[in-house]
């Protein structure tokens, strides 16, 4: 259904744009017509009222675009290419989600005029609030459209000129929009036709993109119109399900489309059933040409067939070949975690030791992994020393090595120790908290001086390494037993990354998701097995939820995963109450979980018990502070308190 169909707008809307916008002397087109219309009639706003700014809290803002990161994700290469383009000429590029708030903005040199104008992350732009504007009435009326200076609603926002394209999902459901701001443009309207065309083209540059990601295990086609000129923007795509049935497409293929398109056979649209076309495209080795079924156009189809096929029948899934882990897919939509990699990825390079910390199987090698290709040594070695797997007396020979003939026994070519080893790349050093106190003080001294002597060498070797270590220990407790050097602690922890246990983490239903979608194959699980997985404690965490999913995907029969497929002390635990393992220290945590609760109670008072803006004091969302509150036995008094 069109969305304006839903405005109950009369047809002709002369009277009612004389009688309320006479003194603009102008005649908007339909779309705009109607918003007028919309604004004053349904919304109930006044074009003189002064605008109120509604923006999101900080805290807002992040659980926001955590809610939409994949959506953020796809769309950054397409925001960043229309930047590059209008920037330059005084435009700000803002992308926003389905209800008209901004995700993402790209801005101009002269910043402080676009923000005071709210054309800023965060501000919400949906027509109920700022009347006709490009955002909220792009979203309203589902098609692209330029909003020029008068044909704002409200007066205050006559200094804009917004071209905005929205953008669909692959089941033609509102995304969001792109659009392009500029500033007092003194020009006509027909002078923004091709920024209109320009984003157009990004959206739906967008659109296929986040449609490829999707289908990327399904069959899918590309249609393009013969005899016309290449036109990405008017590509068609269409996935399709082991029937040959539509089970997504883009915007231009539901546009090009006369009747409903989900659902319908392949043999419906084209003269060509999909065993023709693949015999005919030789697997989809190469393009071909059909003619449509409605019309008899004549396109060029492209088949684009699944990396590996899904066979219904292959119970057992097939893991993918490695691939270097990624600091930004390891996050994930977790808001701690992705402030993390941010913070991360600004000390990269800066000759900053990293420290990660967390339960075992939270994921510590693979970040640091993911920490050593994002860094400028990618191309250098990555090391491991596990200090926990290796008897004390081989650790020191494992980390400075030796030189042949250096002791009875020893080997006479000698060996490179990990720390030379690691030369020109990076040191990652496991389970740190392990590693003997006397190893500690040579270690220490390594890091300052930046040089070792192996066993039997006669002068140093100069390192340039880059130092990441990582234990599930509490080494602050360790330096206060003395059992751990506090001044190597700090050579280490030049920055800390905490990776969440996994029953912390917001995203742990994605992230099941996509350890599963790892593990290849079209394994899915019912609804019963994703709330056992989603509830469980996971004491090993990522590590033991990637092996059940394995274990999972190999007892599977079909391509659903049910309860029987998981392992026993899974399914037949209680639908848990998540809890976490015993901390070492219980009086700390209980001082610490002590102050938690009194500060937030102090807050909570001084603030009259105002949510919103205890949240924003503490930078987090009102659902976090809904959640400590509950956790502290926090409750809000009643109005008569």
């Amino acid at each position: 259904m069109h969305p304006q169909s839903l405005d109950n707008c009369p047809n002709d809307l002369s009277a009612f744009i004389a009688d309320h916008f006479g003194e603009r002397d102008i005649q908007p087109e339909s779309a705009i017509a109607r918003s007028w219309y919309r604004s004053v009639m349904k919304h109930h706003l006044d074009p003189r009222a002064r605008a109120k700014k509604h923006i999101l809290t900080a805290g807002e803002i992040r659980e926001h675009q955590s809610q939409h990161q994949n959506y953020l994700s796809i769309a950054s290469q397409g925001v960043t290419g229309l930047a590059r383009r209008v920037l330059p000429a005084g435009f700000a590029v803002l992308l926003s989600d389905e209800n008209g708030i901004t995700l993402d903005a790209r801005l101009p040199s002269e910043r402080e005029r676009y923000t005071q104008a709210g054309l800023i992350i965060g501000a919400r732009w949906d027509e109920s609030i700022a009347g006709t504007n490009g955002i909220g009435t792009a979203l309203a009326a589902g098609e692209a459209l330029t909003i020029h200076r008068q044909e704002h609603f409200l007066v205050s926002n006559f200094r804009l000129s917004c071209s905005v394209a929205p953008i669909f999902d692959a089941q033609h459901q509102l995304r969001g929009c792109l659009n392009a701001t500029c500033l007092y443009n003194d020009g006509p309207k027909n002078a923004q036709y091709l920024t209109l065309q320009l984003v157009i083209l990004y959206a739906r540059l967008i659109e296929n993109a986040s449609f490829r990601q999707r289908y990327r295990d399904r069959l899918t086609l590309s249609l393009k119109v013969r005899d016309e000129v290449s036109d990405l923007a008017n590509e068609q795509l269409i996935a399709l399900d082991d029937q040959g049935r539509v089970i997504g497409a883009n915007h231009a293929a539901f546009t090009a489309s006369r009747g409903e398109l989900l659902g319908s056979r392949i043999e419906q649209l084209l003269e060509a059933d999909v065993d023709q076309l693949l015999d005919l495209s030789k697997g989809g080795a190469r393009g071909i040409r059909v003619r449509t079924l409605a019309d008899h156009t004549l396109v060029d189809v492209g088949l684009r067939t699944p990396a590996s096929p899904t066979r219904r029948s292959a119970p057992v899934a097939t893991a993918k070949g490695p691939e270097h882990p990624n600091l930004t897919r390891l996050a994930g939509a977790d808001p701690r975690l992705q402030e993390g990699v941010r913070k991360l990825r600004k000390v990269l390079d800066k000759g900053i030791a990293i420290l990660i910390t967390g339960e075992t199987g939270t994921g510590k090698e693979a970040f640091a992994r993911a920490i050593h290709q994002a860094s400028s040594r990618h191309g250098g070695p990555f090391v491991a020393l596990n200090c926990a797997a290796i008897p004390e007396s081989l650790i020191e020979s494992e980390l400075f090595g030796y030189r042949g003939g250096s002791f009875t026994g020893a080997s006479k070519k000698g060996m490179k120790g990990k720390l030379e080893l690691a030369n020109g790349g990076t040191l990652f050093l496991d389970e740190i908290g392990d590693m003997p106190a006397h190893l500690q003080t040579r270690l220490l001294r390594v890091l300052a001086e930046r040089e070792i002597l192996p066993l039997g060498a006669e002068a140093p070797v100069l390192l340039d390494v880059q130092v990441v270590s990582a234990t599930h220990q509490n080494l602050a407790e360790m330096i206060r037993a003395k059992v751990f050097r506090e001044d190597l602690f700090y050579r280490l922890a030049g920055m800390t990354l905490q990776l969440p246990a996994l029953r912390e983490r917001s995203d742990r239903e994605a992230l099941i998701d996509s350890l599963l979608a790892s593990l290849g194959g079209n394994l899915h699980l019912n609804a019963a097995t994703r709330e056992c997985l989603r509830n469980h404690a996971w004491p090993g965490n990522i590590r033991q939820l990637l092996n059940c999913l394995r274990y999972a995907s190999a007892l599977a029969e079909e391509e659903c995963i049910d309860l029987d497929c998981l392992p026993m002390e899974l399914h037949q635990a209680a639908p848990a109450v998540i809890t976490a393992p015993k901390p070492q220290s219980d009086a700390l945590s209980a001082r610490l979980d002590d102050d938690e609760a009194r500060h937030l109670l102090a807050a909570l008072r001084e603030r009259h018990w105002n949510i919103s803006a205890v949240a924003e004091q503490f930078g987090i969302a009102r659902s976090t502070l809904y959640r400590k509150m509950k956790k502290h036995g926090i409750s809000q008094p009643n109005a008569l308190y």
